[in-house]
């Protein structure tokens, strides 16, 4: 990823956060020229001193094959992001750009095909995402009939993403001036969507 020095977000807990928060990535894998792509929801594990993303998809996708060849992947999450009008900034002469957080995180692919490890990760990734919907009672596949869930594993394959490289851009404006990044924030803000101000914040620091 082209990250030009100003932009460069090397603070690794606020990476973590970036991913952790943006946990529906794009998982690109290849070897040789096949090349596969998915959309696919990640969970993000601290292992120590290392980091290890976690994932699961459906055994009839292609990226299976290079899972259980152990090919090369990188995992891309995409984090807040905004149009910003040259008009907002408080200088002439300026143009329209964009500004985001985005992390790439690279490794090789590890197949996890034990039932029970897939089982797991199931349990864990659920209740990352049933938590924050308290105070509804979380969803467990224990509310499933009995066997169901053992049957529909066998048609998925868990995978872990040792993470071997990982860069992190945050192009929020660092090389504008305080009117310009002032400006544009107050443009951000009158959008009025979550999206626009959450990049609003960042800029604001």
């Amino acid at each position: 990823m082209y990250i030009p020095p100003a932009f460069r977000l090397e603070d690794r807990d606020a990476i973590v956060e970036v991913m952790r928060d943006n946990a529906f990535a794009v998982l690109v894998a290849h070897r040789g020229e096949t090349v596969e792509i998915s959309h696919l929801p990640l969970m993000v594990e601290e292992r120590g001193a290392d980091l290890v993303i976690r994932g699961h998809v459906a055994r009839a996708n292609p990226i299976v094959a290079l899972i259980e060849a152990g090919a090369s992947a990188t995992a891309v999450f995409s984090g807040p992001h905004a149009y910003i009008s040259p008009d907002w900034y408080a200088s002439a002469d300026q143009v329209p750009t964009w500004n985001y957080v985005a992390v790439h995180a690279g490794g090789r692919l590890q197949a996890v095909p034990a039932a029970e490890d897939t089982t797991a990760l199931l349990a864990d990734l659920s209740a990352e995402h049933e938590t924050p919907l308290a105070p509804k009672r979380p969803w467990t596949h224990g509310k499933m009939r009995d066997g169901l869930m053992a049957r529909m594993i066998k048609g998925v394959l868990a995978f872990e993403l040792p993470v071997e490289r990982l860069e992190a851009k945050s192009k929020m404006a660092q090389n504008k001036k305080p009117e310009d990044i002032a400006g544009a924030v107050k443009g951000l803000r009158g959008r009025g969507d979550v999206g626009n101000i959450a990049v609003a914040e960042i800029m604001e620091g």
